[in-house]
């Protein structure tokens, strides 16, 4: 039984993720779901619970804490979005329609039909 509270939409877009508090502390890999919630991700390196971070995809920029990371498979990493940077190239406009559609109450995610 699936107990998940959102819906996951599978997507595989290439992320890197910073923590905020520790720069240094990078983590590439693909983001594998998106939800209302937030992400799944799959990381190069694990990230602290609770941790503050910065999810880069192309030129988009989402802001959230991490909510869990195991280790199998990868790092799986759950993060909760608070709040998104949209860009101007063609991939901000496809991550955009992704979080409109999944997450359209996230501040930062600009509904298609008010462009």
């Amino acid at each position: 039984m699936d107990r998940r509270l959102k819906q996951r939409y599978p997507t595989n877009l290439a992320a890197i993720v910073t923590d905020i508090a520790s720069p240094d502390r990078v983590a590439s890999g693909q983001i594998v779901n998106v939800s209302q919630s937030g992400i799944c991700a799959s990381l190069s390196r694990r990230l602290a619970v609770g941790a503050t971070v910065k999810v880069q995809i192309g030129d988009c920029y989402l802001f959230g804490h991490v909510i869990y990371c195991d280790d199998e498979p990868a790092f799986r990493t759950g993060i909760e979005i608070v709040r998104v940077l949209i860009g101007e190239s063609d991939l901000a406009r496809l991550v955009n329609a992704i979080l409109t559609e999944t997450m359209p109450n996230t501040p930062g995610v600009v509904s298609v039909s008010s462009k």
